[in-house]
């Protein structure tokens, strides 16, 4: 073979349901190469590959050869994946197939994230692939939304729009403070203040990791003090924390679940083809929520949509109903 070219066509990424962190990927690559005598010819390739995730070390250990493999699921003709669809051991978390015009649902977990987990970056084999699918936006690129997003409550201010009052509680309820205060003695503990160095070696990305905490453990974990925390957000164009807002999608998420969970266990109140329908609504709208809960972790500044903001309003209302009943 003189020259050959790989395209990839299909990506699905499975977890291990009984080892924390073990990953399976299967990629599948259009080839086009040129041999000597005959032209260019096709044919399509099919990797697995094994790899261990964790924000302390991510490292690819491969498939031992004695062990299942997942690309035997799709052995007669073109292997083929969903989201949820298992494989022994493994659950299907990622799925993508341009031949089949299959797209992945939602954006992807944190751990297959850059943001989420910066040692991604270290296992090429797997991150190229991935970026190709989400296209995952750079360091650069997310200073400068955030910066565009910063400009433009700016102007709102300027204009004299009024604030959110949820955004201004957020801005409200973090103050200024590098101190603690024993809730048992009353007393006020000073924190060392961090080195300099150290302060400006703190990236965007590792500030966005700690987006779905409170500003204060988000401080804790960077090892800075809040209004030190609150100076760099700044600097990158991020003008308040996005932490309730984070919280408040979570929240509807697991709403969701435990819904799902009631309607798949429900056969007696629900015919089964309303079953299906409403199964069906409730998972478009938790993957709605997932991809709003991505979207701010990129543009933090960003409000939540009319739609979600209705949604919790009526979610909040059938819990007070429900619990009035149980009173």
């Amino acid at each position: 073979m003189d020259a050959c070219v790989s395209i990839l066509t299909a990506l699905a990424i499975f977890e291990s349901r009984v080892e924390h962190g073990a990953v399976r990927s299967v990629h599948g690559y259009k080839v086009v190469g040129r041999k000597a005598g005959v032209g260019w010819v096709r044919w399509e390739r099919w990797v697995e590959r094994g790899f261990v995730l964790s924000t302390a070390g991510s490292r690819e250990v491969g498939v031992p050869h004695d062990t299942p493999r997942v690309l035997q699921a799709g052995c007669l003709g073109r292997p083929a994946f969903r989201e949820g669809q298992a494989v022994g051991d493994w659950r299907c978390i990622v799925a993508f197939d341009s031949v089949a015009a299959v797209k992945p649902s939602s954006p992807p977990p944190p751990m297959l994230c850059p943001t989420g987990n910066p040692q991604l970056k270290c296992l090429p084999n797997l991150y190229n692939d991935l970026e190709k699918v989400f296209q995952f936006q750079s360091e650069e690129k997310l200073r400068q939304l955030f910066q565009s997003d910063f400009e433009e409550q700016q102007q709102s201010i300027h204009s004299g729009e009024p604030m959110n009052i949820s955004d201004e509680a957020d801005y409200a309820s973090d103050t200024d403070s590098d101190s603690d205060e024993d809730p048992q003695s009353g007393t006020v503990q000073k924190h060392q203040r961090a080195n300099k160095t150290h302060i400006a070696s703190i990236t965007l990305v590792e500030i966005a990791q700690c987006f779905h905490l409170p500003i204060r453990e988000a401080s804790k974990t960077l090892k800075i003090g809040v209004s030190v925390l609150k100076k760099k957000c700044r600097e990158y164009g991020i003008p308040r924390w996005p932490h309730r807002k984070i919280k408040s999608l979570d929240s509807l998420i697991h709403d969701l679940e435990d819904v799902l969970g009631d309607q798949t266990r429900d056969d007696v109140q629900l015919e089964k083809e309303k079953q299906a329908l409403a199964i069906r609504a409730l998972t478009k709208r938790k993957r709605m929520l997932e991809r709003e809960k991505e979207a701010i972790r990129q543009k933090p500044a960003s409000d939540l949509m009319t739609e979600t903001k209705q949604f919790r309003e009526d979610v909040f209302k059938r819990r007070n109903r429900a619990k009035r009943a149980s009173d």
